[in-house]
């Protein structure tokens, strides 16, 4: 044998048993998040069952004199094709069904772009799925991208990317910026339209290519994330009376005052003056809740305060069932879209309103 490790002879045994042990446990140079991964299998239908009885063609009923039965038959069907869940627990199990021309990201390819952000310092957070896979997620924490920040000088909040995809076309492969609240996890993502903010998996690009898209990746979420600092600052210094509660809670989710019908000893009896519906008014209690829950209570009367009762609804209140945000309500469903919502209106209001409270803009989202 060759004379390696400084002239030291490998010990041709020790050599093949450990190659051995190696086919059995390799080693991985990507770090693989799921157990599982997708493939795409042909779909088939049964060929319907055709009955001859005395001459006459028949689909189904009795049968009381039969000539011939053909046999039952899968045909493929034309154009589509299944989408399954490949190994793992449960395995084999349809996710999606979709025309033969939809491209499938696979949970490996995921993985590997994911691999090629940890390789520029990211650090791994936390990973999951929605809806028993059909969506599946990764945060990360990048360095230059925000450091933990005080929002008036008390709420702490930080930066993660979320890079989600899925397996049923409910969702595109994106990134997106969650700005969070350190100590109770609400979280809220912001869009972006920003240049260099966009990433596409492309397999075919450079190592050296991927890197830079990675890069100008982090650079763009970064930029987004000191612009929503600017933003919660400003909504901090933004004051807003209790008493608007309820008018910006009923509007951010259509709630309607209306005249309402209830039965009273047999009889129909409208209601005096438009009211709240009782599924109104039980969501309209949950959110005022949220407003007064401990965790907000020192924020003031604010915009900012306003904003985080309606994350803490949508991510934490037990008004909303969890098999709800178990299928992505809260970060990719309605709910995240809820929380956009209620952003975009309270900062369209505290810019509308002028600055307060002594805060200076910085430029950024002027």
């Amino acid at each position: 044998m060759s004379n390696l490790n400084g002239g030291n002879r490998i010990n041709p045994l020790y050599s093949f048993a450990s190659l051995a042990e190696a086919i059995k446990h390799p080693v991985q140079t990507v770090q693989r998040l799921f157990n599982w991964d997708v493939e795409e299998v042909g779909l088939f239908t049964m060929k319907q069952n055709i009955v001859e009885v005395d001459g006459q063609r028949q689909n189904h009923g009795p049968v009381p004199q039969v000539t011939h039965i053909t046999n039952n038959e899968y045909v493929p069907v034309s154009g589509y094709k299944a989408i399954v869940r490949s190994g793992g627990i449960p395995g084999d199990e349809i996710l999606h069904v979709a025309p033969n021309s939809y491209q499938i990201i696979s949970n490996a390819q995921f993985e590997d772009v994911v691999a090629d952000y940890l390789k520029q310092g990211c650090e791994y957070v936390r990973h999951g799925t929605f809806n028993n896979g059909r969506q599946i997620y990764v945060q990360l924490k990048c360095p230059g991208m925000l450091k933990p920040f005080l929002i008036g000088g008390t709420d702490a909040v930080d930066a993660l990317m979320t890079i989600v995809s899925s397996h049923n076309g409910t969702l595109a492969y994106k990134n997106l910026l969650n700005m969070g609240r350190l100590f109770c996890n609400n979280q809220l993502a912001i869009l972006s339209r920003m240049p260099g903010a966009s990433f596409v998996i492309k397999h075919t690009k450079s190592a050296t290519k991927r890197i830079e898209d990675v890069q100008a990746q982090i650079s763009a979420m970064g930029k987004l994330a000191r612009q929503a600092v600017e933003s919660f600052e400003l909504l901090n210094a933004t004051p807003i009376s209790r008493w608007e509660n309820e008018q910006f809670f009923a509007d951010l989710f259509g709630m309607k005052k209306e005249i309402r019908i209830s039965t009273i000893n047999g009889k129909e009896v409208p209601s005096p003056e438009p009211v709240y519906s009782g599924k109104a008014l039980n969501m309209l209690e949950a959110l005022h809740e949220a407003y007064s829950h401990e965790l907000q209570r020192d924020l003031g009367n604010t915009a900012w305060r306003l904003l985080n009762s309606v994350t803490y609804y949508v991510d934490h209140s037990p008004h909303i069932r969890e098999s709800r945000r178990e299928k992505g309500y809260h970060m990719t469903g309605n709910g995240a879209t809820i929380k956009y919502r209620a952003y975009t209106r309270l900062l369209t209001q505290a810019q509308s309103n002028g600055h307060s409270q002594g805060w200076e803009p910085s430029g950024l989202i002027q």
